[in-house]
């Protein structure tokens, strides 16, 4: 069985305005404690997953790259004394700029890291500030620097756009200086103003103006022009990268790839049960406890932090398979589509996809699979809400 692997580090140096994810800061202490649960949820899932080949590890936030070097290093030996990485494995870690150290990264590319992906955000500091971001740009092209003088052959950038008081121009300036610290991939996401963070208070109270969904339109149509002119292709809606630096991990997650995820709020998509299997499921989602301290107690009493078990119908399944599939620029494979569902995509979805290539916004492909257009791309959500009642 072939693996991809998620693990989740929910500590920071402080919490961002617009952050609604599990992440908060933590103490020495807390972080100890933390790791030995982690440790002991990788140890419990090699047992059920013995026989695991690993295609791909990601570390994720959260900070990672805030744990201390000796806790980090306990937990990379645990997963790699328990699971077995297939050769050439990716294997990514978030980092924050202003958090990253050649201690840390020697540590953990010793067990394999080979991927640096860091949340830039925007090269402007005041912008930074406003969003709560612990670094400043500055701190980016060092840490960028310092990766590429450890030897870390694959480096990824975050950016944002439609952010308070962001210009067009300042975003085209974040795309240039960015792509210029060596990144062989971007991801561009738009500013999503989440309830209860303190950006969505001080948007209620109007203290900061969002910027709305035609604004954000432009940015994300700058943000396409200038990628291309830099050299980077759009594979996905939001990300985009030069030849051969395309994030395997999250084409595994849009393509149908099982994923087990480990640590607090942690999600995984894996292979059903017999049983679930005999009650129509393809396959079953899981979820992790959303609080660290529950997470730590529950690894510490039981052999599971797990909340939540949910089997996937294949009607489910197949929706899941296109709504996530349709994000790639490439689409949804006729033949893989036919491989895992034993029907092919026009059996199932000719009528809403038909509809779909008269209003421009799609095509079907040689091998039977769906693509959507450049206008289709920029719809997604729009397209997949027509899918649901076949």
């Amino acid at each position: 069985m072939t693996l991809q692997l998620y693990l989740h580090f929910p500590f920071c140096k402080s919490k961002c305005l617009y952050c609604d994810f599990c992440s908060a800061p933590g103490s020495r202490a807390d972080m100890e404690r933390y790791a030995a649960a982690l440790r002991r949820e990788i140890r419990l899932a090699g047992r059920k997953f013995p026989n695991a080949k690993v295609s791909t590890v990601y570390l994720g936030g959260g900070t990672p790259s805030i744990l201390p070097v000796d806790l980090m290093d306990s937990v990379l030996d645990t997963l790699r004394s328990v699971f077995s990485l297939q050769s050439g494995a990716e294997f990514t870690s978030e980092a924050n700029p202003g958090t990253l150290t050649p201690e840390w990264l020697e540590r953990v590319q010793r067990y394999g890291v080979n991927r640096l992906s860091m949340g830039v955000q925007a090269v402007q500091d005041e912008l930074l500030r406003s969003l709560g971001r612990v670094h400043t740009f500055r701190q980016a092209e060092e840490a960028f620097q310092m990766a590429r003088e450890m030897g870390i052959p694959r480096l990824s950038a975050d950016l944002m756009f439609a952010l308070p008081g962001q210009t067009l121009s300042d975003f085209r300036e974040s795309l240039a200086r960015t792509a210029a610290l060596g990144a062989g991939h971007l991801s561009a996401y738009s500013l999503i103003v989440e309830d209860g963070t303190p950006l969505a208070q001080k948007a209620a109270s109007g203290a900061v103006r969002i910027p709305d969904e035609d604004e954000a339109a432009d940015f994300y149509q700058l943000g396409l022009q200038e990628l291309s002119r830099l050299g980077y292709c759009q594979y996905e809606i939001s990300n985009f990268a030069r030849p051969g630096e395309e994030c395997r991990h999250n084409v595994g997650y849009w393509q149908g790839a099982y994923y087990l995820g480990l640590g607090v709020s942690a999600h995984s998509m894996l292979p059903a049960s017999e049983e679930e299997k005999s009650a129509g499921a393809a396959y079953v989602r899981t979820a992790n406890v959303s609080r660290t301290e529950d997470y730590c107690r529950m690894m510490e009493e039981t052999s599971s932090a797990m909340e939540a078990r949910q089997p996937i119908s294949r009607k489910e399944a197949m929706f899941e398979a296109m709504m996530l599939g349709l994000r790639m620029n490439q689409g949804v494979s006729g033949t893989d589509f036919q491989r895992r569902f034993g029907s092919s995509i026009r059996e199932i979805y000719e009528a809403p996809l038909n509809q779909a290539v008269r209003n421009g916004l799609g095509q079907w492909t040689a091998d039977g699979g769906y693509r959507l257009t450049a206008k289709g791309l920029l719809l997604e959500n729009a397209v997949a809400v027509e899918l649901m009642e076949c």
